[in-house]
């Protein structure tokens, strides 16, 4: 079978680590183009070691998330590419982008007697394998970044809104910001930001006054707005949101005579997803990311390979398949032991821990909006976060909670206690 030459020598060493593609149609997405990949099941049987580690990744190769899962799955490939690591053997189960995809593609990885499993991407694919990872005694490294199907036995390597908004609210508190207003959509999404928030704010002993929130489809925040900006009774502001509704929000504060440096603006690694190089009413505003300097080759090199940007998420995946290279060396009979390790893990986004509460903390740079691009203002501290016991959110006192905005109390209250 004839594979193009700019990416022969690439597939032949994905050959040396076991990677059997499980795509429909035995090809891979690159760009604009479609490239054939040689079976190597013959080379696998006679080249990968005796004690390698065996990898089920359970992606979305097809359906709605599909090209999402073919680019995490091409920043696998790099990751093997560089690694060379012949213990570590990736078999890749598509799981179609559902909860069912999910929990077929793990049905598969058990028959196969996998080890490991790196994926799925969405927490409803994390529903679908948890209960079959679990009885198997099948470790799994996710990339959802929601918490409530993590445990311990089910884990993400995910970029977490918890460790976001404690890098951005303790970075406040350093800068002398000790009044809080919060802006979320209004999904669980945002109310995974607005525990997060009341359980940061709470430790850092800043005072959350208000946390307003929106129809995520909205671009006009003129009422909830003008609503906040009454009292006047705060010095920073969080937006947990992006992209043009950010910048409508920003806005509206500006119109009230809100903005720097009377009040600080903060927001989530989602801002590092919109150009603010021009929005001079967010210049001085700040927001946590992995850091970019350990990224920058890993960029560069899926650019080179594959012919457009990745997303963040391939880095991830990149990692995800370093971590288990890592582990391939341990032993194979104490992988949530490894995995759990208080020690951590350094990849192209930089050092990384995992919990054993499934959870993941990262080493998180804060960036600050500038003319020029974003500019590092705190750097990453290796000594991130490795809670024995998390806050139990009933423990905050009610009178310590703040005005909620846009949505009744009580549904609020009740989807925090029981989430």
């Amino acid at each position: 079978m004839q594979v193009l030459k700019k990416i022969a020598m690439f597939f032949l060493m994905l050959g040396l680590f076991g990677c059997n593609s499980r795509l429909t149609d035995n090809r891979i997405e690159l760009s604009d183009y479609k490239y054939e990949i040689i079976d190597y099941d013959v080379i696998n049987s006679e080249m990968v070691e005796e004690d390698s580690l065996n990898v089920a990744v359970l992606l979305p190769l097809t359906g709605d998330t599909g090209n999402i899962g073919l680019g995490m799955q091409n920043a696998m490939f790099m990751a093997l590419d560089d690694l060379k690591n012949s213990k570590v053997v990736l078999k890749f189960y598509d799981t179609k982008g559902t909860k069912e995809g999910a929990q077929s593609a793990i049905k598969q990885a058990i028959n196969d007697k996998q080890q490991l499993i790196l994926g799925p991407l969405t927490n409803k694919e994390v529903e679908g394998v948890a209960s079959s990872a679990l009885s198997n005694n099948i470790p799994v490294v996710s990339f959802t970044t929601s918490p409530q199907v993590l445990q311990n036995g089910i884990y993400s390597i995910g970029l977490l809104n918890e460790e976001q908004i404690e890098r951005a609210l303790s970075y406040a508190k350093k800068e002398n910001r000790n009044r809080l207003v919060l802006l979320v959509p209004d999904n669980n999404g945002g109310l995974n930001v607005v525990k997060s928030a009341l359980m940061s704010s709470f430790n850092n002993n800043i005072t959350l006054t208000k946390v307003g929130f929106y129809n995520q489809d909205t671009v006009d925040f003129t009422s909830l707005v003008n609503t906040i900006s009454q009292a006047k009774d705060f010095d920073a502001v969080l937006i947990a949101d992006s992209g043009n509704r950010l910048k409508s929000i920003v806005s509206m504060f500006a119109y009230n005579d809100i903005m720097y440096p009377d009040v600080l603006f903060l927001g989530t690694s989602a801002w590092d997803n919109t150009n603010l190089s021009k929005e001079t009413i967010l210049y001085h505003g700040v927001y946590p990311m992995v850091s970019k300097s350990y990224g920058e080759y890993f960029t560069k090199k899926y650019k080179d390979i594959f012919g457009e940007y990745p997303k963040s998420i391939y880095s991830v995946a990149y990692d995800s398949v370093l971590l288990a290279s890592v582990l391939s060396a341990k032993s194979h009979d104490n992988l949530e032991e490894n995995l759990t390790s208080k020690s951590g893990f350094i990849g192209v986004n930089g050092y990384f821990k995992i919990l054993p509460t499934g959870e993941s903390r990262h080493s998180l740079e804060m960036y600050e909006v500038t003319p020029n691009g974003p500019k590092v203002v705190s750097k990453g501290d290796k000594n991130v976060d490795y809670p024995e016991n998390q806050m139990d959110i009933r423990y905050i006192p009610y009178d310590s909670l703040p005005e909620f905005l846009g949505k009744k109390n009580d549904d609020v209250l009740q989807w925090l206690y029981n989430n």
